[in-house]
């Protein structure tokens, strides 16, 4: 206890409030006060900085922290919108050589959701607490490093991914365990809640989630492109053997305008890639022996649901996966003060239900466009991370006598989820309360008071193409929803 607290005295003297991230390239470390960010390329032998995926991005330090925080020498922040949240806050314990850390970090969320019709069959509806999530990350020696999430997810509580990595080189990197995985890159590449709308585009339920398995990833082309490659279990708390359940999953993405030569361009922020994967499965599309519904992660899909869990295509109960299931998913972006993100699925599986068996497939895709109004800009994006915390220019904290504006953005995202014919024509869906197209249109601003909070407004029209009866006595083509959230990253 003497020793900490010698250290802590120690970091408060020499200004570690100042120091590059805990863990990351160029960074001290508790216990080495007042040491400097290294220049880029030029980092100490700490582990690189870590993406929201879990894996690590090029090894450079980041700039000094302006913040002089109360607790200087533990408390950090991530700049360049690595670690589990995206960038933000975190809590960092490590010995003076970065061999051992022990990193947490929170992200909290209350949302008010409201509809134009009454008795929607939704737990995402008035008040409510979507998620909130505290990670534990950091490295055992250079080599090794892992991650550990919990999360709270309307009225439910579970472990949100777990997972050891092994660096094996400095561009490749093996991860054990459950965590984000391919091909869905608005899934695996950040948060909902930096998403510039409120939430996940409807395509959230055709991605492959967090399943447990064996992932490479890396970069490659001085950091041009980046890679993922492995095999994974069907889905949350989905048991799988070597041949049934187990699939194939990876993405390649290049961002090819990138270095010096293209620094603060308007094309550095261009990018895209391809995402796919591929497997044998069997298992029943409605489950009741398994947590299927594991923090909201549902990956068996007995039914396709709206943004707010509201379902309009529905299959029958004893409908079956039988067959081989792929996913390809080709995506493009474009970050800047002006950002665009476009991404399309296509989602084919054999069913059958004892009698009847084909092919079910679907399309869909989303466009989101946003704009910073205040002129900050968002991260560069890569095949690892995209939206991430933002930094503003001008922070609103009385506290400290700071009266800016605020970092203020406004957002709007269209998606369209094509199910198709070919199941209601084989007997498969409730026809009753199934249609086959869904439509939906996001608009939202967001404000960020400071770089540790988020306040949003956004509303939501989702239309069908033919009336299903969602609530009340008749059916319904379409439904409106006002949505506002407070989040808070730290």
């Amino acid at each position: 206890m003497e020793a900490l607290q010698h250290q802590l005295q120690s970091a408060t003297v020499g200004g570690a409030g100042t120091a590059a991230v805990g863990g990351g390239a160029g960074s001290p470390g508790l216990g080495a006060p007042g040491a400097a960010s290294a220049p880029s390329g030029e980092g100490s032998n700490g582990v690189p900085n870590r993406y929201h995926s879990g894996t690590f991005g090029p090894d450079q330090g980041e700039p000094p922290d302006a913040d002089r925080h109360p607790l200087s020498g533990l408390y950090k922040y991530h700049h360049d919108g690595t670690g589990p949240n995206g960038g933000g806050g975190y809590f960092s314990f490590s010995d003076e050589n970065d061999e051992f850390s022990l990193n947490i970090t929170n992200q909290l969320t209350l949302d008010g959701t409201f509809f134009d019709r009454a008795n929607l069959p939704t737990n995402e509806q008035n008040f409510n607490i979507p998620f909130t999530r505290m990670y534990f990350y950091g490295n055992i020696t250079k080599d090794w490093s892992y991650q550990v999430g919990t999360q709270g997810f309307l009225g439910t509580y579970n472990l949100l991914d777990m997972f050891m990595s092994w660096h094996l080189t400095k561009n490749i990197t093996l991860r054990a365990g459950k965590g984000l995985a391919p091909p869905l890159y608005e899934y695996y590449a950040f948060s909902p809640a930096l998403e510039p709308v409120i939430t996940n585009s409807p395509l959230f339920q055709l991605a492959a989630k967090r399943p447990i398995g064996l992932m490479f990833s890396g970069t490659a082309l001085d950091n041009r492109m980046q890679w993922w490659s492995g095999v994974t279990n069907t889905g949350t708390s989905l048991f799988g053997d070597l041949n049934r359940n187990v699939e194939y999953n990876g993405a390649v993405d290049f961002t090819p305008f990138r270095g010096e030569a293209w620094h603060d361009s308007i094309f550095e922020g261009l990018g895209g890639g391809i995402g796919m994967s591929a497997g044998d499965q069997k298992y029943a599309l409605h489950q009741s022996s398994i947590a299927f519904l594991n923090n909201g992660e549902a990956t068996t899909n007995p039914s396709f649901v709206t943004p707010v869990g509201l379902p309009w295509y529905i299959y029958n109960q004893n409908v079956w996966a039988d067959g081989m299931r792929s996913r390809v998913a080709p995506h493009i972006y474009w970050y800047g003060r002006f950002s665009v993100l476009a991404e399309m699925m296509n989602f084919s599986r054999e069913l059958t239900d004892g009698r009847t068996t084909g092919r079910s497939t679907q399309w869909a895709y989303y466009v989101n466009a946003s704009y910073w109004l205040t002129g900050e800009r968002d991260f560069m994006g890569n095949g690892f991370q995209g939206y991430t915390v933002m930094e503003p220019l001008h922070s609103f904290i009385p506290g400290r006598g700071e009266y800016g504006p605020g970092a203020w953005q406004v957002a709007a995202q269209w998606s369209e989820f094509n199910a198709g014919r070919g199941d209601i024509d084989r007997g498969f869906v409730d026809v009753a309360r199934s249609t086959e197209r869904m439509d939906s249109l996001m608009t939202g601003l967001n404000w960020w008071p400071n770089k540790y909070t988020r306040i949003s407004f956004n509303y939501v029209w989702t239309w069908f193409n033919n009336p299903i009866p969602i609530a009340g006595p008749g059916s319904i083509d379409q439904y409106n929803t006002f949505w506002m959230r407070f989040a808070m990253f730290f």
